[in-house]
């Protein structure tokens, strides 16, 4: 196996000269330091103006939700359904996103005395998105169907919903065909073009897209909710309980916004600044008890957490059991149910860890055996009888970090394979899908650039391989199959100060869109031996020396490295700037990305 932080190129973003010169009076103007300034024009935030914007959120930067097409008539819809006593189901998407926007519906329903239920298909048994079996058993004691985070490209589910009489309304953000659209009451979607509102009152917000279209299903359902508060309320200006449990929802909606890996940019920023804040007072009790279970009681719990604490445990419940369990916990369990399920949720995280675990082993020998990774193989398709596929997309994430190249692993039973499929950027893996999918007898396939389910007939996989390569190699060079270590900065040890790293995490939530900054020391000293630490020795801890400053350095991953660190090596460093608490003491830490010989 490659060892961590090896092979990669680091690649120096560079600012344009007529940028260089504005790096110090925009750090003035701002009252930042340089380093802030030279990572806010890095992100294309030119004037003060906009900077200032983007280090101070407000909820105000919020975008109207009534300019989403179709949120109107769905939002009057609910209302009707609402004051006429009629049952809601609300059918949601088995990850993060999607139970999280689902608790969004349910709350702000119930909040109002709706009868609504929730629907999570079954990951395994029933598949992604609406299914014509479960639309039909609704529509018998239901009036309404509402869906989260799915359901745009449902041509079939939506036609049974409309022959039952069951009216249907698809709140949803993957990628989708213009011509091939469901029939349902009202199609809620950040990107669909104005023409496709049916509104009468679609000439008093005007006809101009939606200013972001890169709102994740829970934000959709979000802005839903806040769009029903309006219509069921009377009035633009909600009423102080309605305003109060709104509030609390943005906390559901930043663990949806990150979990998802949407651009944390524009109103996602916004979301998640805010949603993170909620999380520890928002009073809503299964997201209580699941900090609890995941001992983040103690934590200021920040985007970091969500991702990979917070919600894998959510994701655990879908993909090795069923995800209904993980909506009740943050509806409408009480304490006693929402602890025993925050503890079920984090055991199931165990189990899912493990079996990830073996997976990975696994496919990174088949790749290694049968050299899928040479140049000429932009992509890599694997599959095999017996991998669980509730845990095959996160494999395939970790292969797409080790190989740089789009990945699909497809599970194989009774004739047909059931996958994940996870790409690098540059590549839309629905781009894709799509044009490979009628020579390849795709059954079914969804999602949007990065990440994609799909099915075919496992007699067709190979088919299938051949054609995703041929498309993918006339799109990625070999010069693409490199990992890239992006620098954003240099930065001298000197500025290595609380003080400093406090100011650039101003800049945070980081994901993708606004990346966590990587910055680099050049030319520092190893001021002791290099030391392995953490269980089994797996991490990497150095101190670093210069300019007399002496500095701590993390690596995580990165414990084989420190054999060939002796003390006195002078060495280029890549990191990311961060603030580690220990017994209440705040300190600067580097998070190591990578580690070379000096270079003079």
């Amino acid at each position: 196996m490659r060892e961590a932080g090896i092979h990669r190129q680091w690649r120096v973003r560079p600012l344009e000269l007529h940028l260089q010169q504005q790096v110090q009076p925009l750090a003035q103007r701002l009252g930042v330091h340089a380093i802030v300034s030279q990572l806010l024009l890095g992100r294309g935030l030119v004037n003060s103006a906009v900077c200032d914007r983007f280090l101070t959120p407000r909820l105000t930067d919020l975008h109207d939700p009534a300019r989403i097409t179709g949120i109107c008539r769905a939002a009057e819809r609910l209302n009707r359904a609402v004051h006429a006593g009629e049952r809601i189901a609300i059918y949601g998407d088995y990850d993060v996103d999607g139970v999280t926007g689902s608790a969004v519906l349910w709350h702000i329903l119930r909040h109002v005395g709706a009868s609504v239920d929730t629907y999570v298909p079954h990951r395994v048994d029933e598949g992604y998105g609406l299914n014509c079996q479960a639309i039909a058993k609704l529509c018998t004691d239901h009036d309404l169907i509402v869906t989260v985070d799915c359901g745009i490209t449902a041509g079939k589910p939506a036609r049974v919903a409309k022959d039952l009489d069951t009216d249907l309304i698809i709140t949803d953000h993957h990628a989708f065909e213009l011509d091939t659209l469901p029939e349902a009451y009202a199609l809620v979607h950040p990107q669909l073009p104005p023409e496709y509102n049916s509104l009468t009152e679609a000439s008093d917000i005007g006809c101009d897209s939606y200013p972001f279209p890169d709102l994740c299903g829970a934000g959709v359902a979000y802005k839903l909710a806040w769009q029903f508060a309006r219509i069921h309320g009377g009035s633009k200006r909600v009423g102080p309980q309605t305003r109060r449990l709104l509030l609390d929802l943005l906390s559901l909606v930043a663990l949806g916004t990150v979990a998802d890996v949407v651009p944390l940019v524009d109103e996602n920023r916004v979301l998640t600044m805010f949603g993170l804040g909620r999380i520890k007072q928002s009073g809503l009790v299964g997201l209580d008890a699941l900090i609890n279970a995941a001992g983040l009681v103690d934590e200021a719990i920040d985007a970091y957490h969500v991702g990979f604490v917070l919600g894998p445990r959510l994701n655990a419940c879908g993909r090795m059991g069923h995800a209904q369990q993980a909506v009740h916990l943050l509806t409408d369990a009480d304490p006693d149910e929402a602890r025993e399920l925050a503890r079920f949720l984090t055991s199931q995280n165990e189990r899912r860890r493990s079996t990830e675990r073996a997976i990975f082993e696994e496919a990174e020998q088949m790749i290694e055996q049968e050299h899928l990774d040479r140049s000429d193989r932009r992509a890599i398709v694997l599959g095999k009888t017996g991998w669980h596929p509730g845990v095959v997309g996160i494999v395939a994430s970790r292969l797409v970090e080790r190989y740089a190249r789009p990945v699909i692993l497809l599970c194989y039973d009774n004739g047909t394979a059931q996958g994940s499929a996870r790409s690098v950027e540059g590549l839309s893996i629905h781009e894709a899908l799509v044009a490979v999918a009628s020579q390849s007898h795709l059954q079914r396939f969804g999602g949007h650039a990065m990440a994609a389910g799909l099915s075919l007939p496992t007699d067709r996989v190979k088919i299938f391989r051949d054609a995703l390569v041929e498309f993918v190699n006339c799109r990625l060079g070999p010069n693409d199959l490199v990992h890239c270590v992006e620098i954003h900065a240099a930065i001298s040890p000197e500025d290595c100060t609380l003080a400093v790293f406090e100011q650039i995490q101003r800049l945070s939530p980081f994901g993708r869109g606004n990346e966590q900054p990587t910055l680099v020391l050049r030319g520092v000293s190893l001021d002791a031996p290099a030391r392995r630490i953490g269980r089994k020795g797996r991490h990497l801890s150095l101190q670093l020396r210069g300019s007399g400053v002496v500095m701590r350095a993390v690596g995580f991953g990165m414990g084989e490295r420190a054999k060939s660190l002796p003390a006195g090596v002078a060495l280029d460093v890549a990191f990311e700037p961060k603030i580690s608490t220990w017994q209440g003491r705040r300190r600067p830490e580097l998070h190591l990305v990578d580690i070379k010989e000096a270079t003079y």
